[in-house]
């Protein structure tokens, strides 16, 4: 009989529950102290560039001034992203399935085989510890 080994994504979902949502929301909480300071640094160094270029080269200010809004405009998005995805996290519900992310994995493909069974699977998670495995979408398989 032929067989051939094929690698498959596998999709991660996290089950929903308290201490998911409030790791999540430290996390993010984290990345959004974590772009305010350097926000901080940024108009720092401005500051000191535009006193420079006011010495050295004029001319030169305008530019300077642009390119430092434009990455200031940057991390504001990144920010906003960040506030969004906290107000989302705020609404999960405890039992709820999100995806968390997809991984791949090697499947022995034989003649027979169900095509659906085989290469749809997914890992359900919560706290850290997997729950259980089952083709997407479906009900959890024995083993």
């Amino acid at each position: 009989m032929h067989k051939l080994t094929i690698i498959c994504p596998v999709l991660v979902k996290v089950k929903v529950t308290e201490g998911y949502k409030q790791k999540l929301s430290a996390d993010i909480q984290q990345a959004i102290r974590q772009i305010d300071l350097q926000m901080q640094h940024l108009e720092f160094q401005a500051r000191r560039v535009v006193a420079e270029l006011e010495k050295q080269n004029p001319q030169g200010v305008p530019a300077a001034r642009q390119q430092i809004e434009q990455e200031r405009a940057r991390r504001l998005e990144a920010r906003q992203k960040l506030l969004d995805k906290l107000k989302e996290v705020a609404r999960l519900t405890p039992g709820e399935e999100v995806v968390h992310g997809q991984l791949q994995s090697l499947v022995e493909l034989k003649v027979g085989d169900n095509w659906q069974e085989v290469t749809g699977m997914e890992v359900i998670l919560e706290d850290g510890v997997v729950m259980e495995i089952r083709p997407t979408g479906g009900n959890a398989l024995d083993g």
